[in-house]
């Protein structure tokens, strides 16, 4: 990207700033948001700063209209796609493949689809707008386009010649209009190393924004955890990015939870290629239906990383259990420190403390931030 577009994307708004400087603020931010949890003064850790320029993962949009193509991100608080050619942000290797990605989008727009709308009467369309998913697996990259209509024989015929042509390129699927994404060429399926295990991953999967940011987030919910034995439950647990290193604890049973069907498909997968005996997943709506003081009953430990909106009911109904039952030890991952106030407000008048806290900064030069949480039972009471 142009120094002169830094900025007007709502990607890095606070580029602007050095490093020492945007830093500085982002901790005085987070201590001032963490300042409205009630009744604590947790240790503050080091922060976990990630690196610029390691992304893995971005979507941006495209569009042509006025004989020009438009790949990139929205402008800051509007919907004017800023074209990109080069991101400040990604990892060099999704940098490498923008232009490519481009000038492949000229062709796939260019081409002509046939459609039939009312009776006999045939339509011309093109596709002329849509959003691309780029994702670096640990083993090349996976491209996902989402699309208004479906794309004809043509396209395909040319998403095969651009897959095949580009080394790096190991996936390229398509969605179309919310439908379940079909996979239109995979020569090897695009794979992450968690702890030794080797994980596909299924289109569409999510995942920390950077390697790093895994691998540090990891280390620090291990770290937080201490020793333990027993059952534990991951909630909220996605693909399973820290079900994999919970496994390998000894002497302990995991039990993972979320909502989302491909996550824990892939999940599912993994265990039995990967031969892990100690993990059981279980597909539950915890907004909707969190675990009751029955099921949380005989659980010692809890890793919570929930979406944005946080884990409210999930929190009371910890909160709400007899002290002898709950869980001693409960490690939260927050992507929106916010909505952490609120859980962890609840968990401290269920009789937890805070006892640590981290800022995680993977979003360089945004207002975004993340954190890892201990708390512990106050088993006194």
């Amino acid at each position: 990207m142009q120094n002169s577009l830094c900025g007007s994307c709502g990607g890095c708004p606070l580029r602007g700033s050095d490093i020492s400087s945007y830093r500085k603020q982002k901790e005085s931010n987070f201590k001032d948001i963490i300042s409205n949890i009630k009744n604590s003064t947790p240790i503050i850790d080091e922060p976990i700063f990630i690196e610029d320029g390691l992304r893995r993962r971005a979507e941006m949009d495209f569009c042509f209209e006025k004989k020009e193509l438009k790949l990139g991100f929205n402008e800051n608080k509007s919907h004017n796609i800023i074209d990109v050619n080069q991101c400040l942000m990604l990892d060099s290797s999704l940098n490498e493949i923008l232009p490519k990605i481009k000038e492949f989008l000229k062709e796939f727009i260019s081409i002509a689809i046939t459609v039939k709308v009312k009776k006999n009467k045939i339509e011309t369309k093109y596709i002329n707008k849509g959003s691309i998913r780029l994702l670096k697996a640990d083993n090349g990259i996976d491209v996902l386009f989402i699309l208004p209509i479906n794309p004809g024989v043509e396209h395909r015929m040319l998403v095969a010649d651009f897959v095949n042509s580009n080394e790096k390129i190991i996936r390229f699927c398509w969605e179309i209009n919310n439908s379940a994404p079909e996979e239109i060429v995979t020569k090897i399926s695009p794979k992450l190393y968690i702890s030794d295990y080797e994980i596909d991953i299924p289109v569409g999967a999510f995942l920390q924004a950077s390697k790093d940011a895994e691998t540090k987030m990891i280390n620090k919910v291990l770290g937080y955890l201490g020793e333990v034995s027993g059952s534990l439950a991951d909630l909220f647990c996605g693909l399973g990015t820290f079900t994999y290193p919970l496994s390998k604890i000894k002497g302990v049973d995991v039990l993972s939870i979320d909502s989302s069907g491909v996550s824990l498909k892939g999940l599912e997968k993994a265990i039995a290629v990967n031969q892990i005996h100690n993990v059981k997943i279980v597909n539950k709506n915890l907004f909707k239906y969190p675990l009751d003081k029955d099921e949380l009953k005989g659980l010692e430990a809890l890793v919570i990383d929930p979406p944005r909106a946080g884990a409210h009911e999930q929190c009371r109904q910890i909160a709400q259990m007899d002290n002898k039952d709950k869980p001693k030890k409960i490690v939260f991952v927050s992507c929106n420190p916010s909505t952490f106030v609120y859980d962890a407000n609840t968990l401290i008048q269920g009789n937890y403390k805070l006892e640590k806290i981290t800022l995680v900064d993977q979003f360089v030069y945004s207002n975004h931030m993340e954190l890892i949480a201990l708390f512990t039972l106050n088993q006194e009471n």
